[in-house]
């Protein structure tokens, strides 16, 4: 078998409503439409990256508000990073926010991964990290 893409990310949220404006004001998702499933939810892309939200009670979900950078987490490549980082912090992010505040931004910019990174929690606790289309020249 060989994998050529992945084709989405599925998240369990606990308020749809709230989910859908996050990531439509915060990461820039539009919604698509979305399947007649019998669960609530909605579909949401950007480019060819898709991000499906649904509600389900016996559904995963960190129950710590707090961003922990080595627990699961999706990583999404953005053009103009430091554009998206001023975006954040327009929308009230920053890495002086307590641990544990829904604002609270983690910054890697020098850190070993070949780009630099941003970590921030979604409305329901799950980890998003953002990261830099430019590489860091060594």
């Amino acid at each position: 078998m060989k994998v050529s893409s992945i084709d989405h990310v599925a998240l369990v949220t606990t308020d749809l409503d709230r989910s859908i404006a996050f990531y439509h004001d915060i990461l820039g998702l539009r919604r698509i439409e979305r399947p007649a499933f019998r669960s609530q939810g909605a579909w949401m892309s950007s480019g060819s990256f898709e991000l499906h939200l649904t509600i389900n009670p016996d559904g995963h979900l960190r129950r710590q508000p707090s961003i922990d950078t080595g627990d699961i987490h999706f990583a999404v490549r953005v053009a103009d990073f430091p554009a998206a980082l001023g975006h954040l912090k327009a929308n009230g992010y920053s890495e002086k926010a307590p641990d544990g505040d829904p604002k609270r931004l983690i910054l890697r910019l020098e850190g070993p991964a070949p780009f630099q990174q941003a970590y921030l929690l979604d409305p329901d606790n799950h980890v998003i990290e953002l990261n830099s289309a430019e590489l860091k020249i060594p």
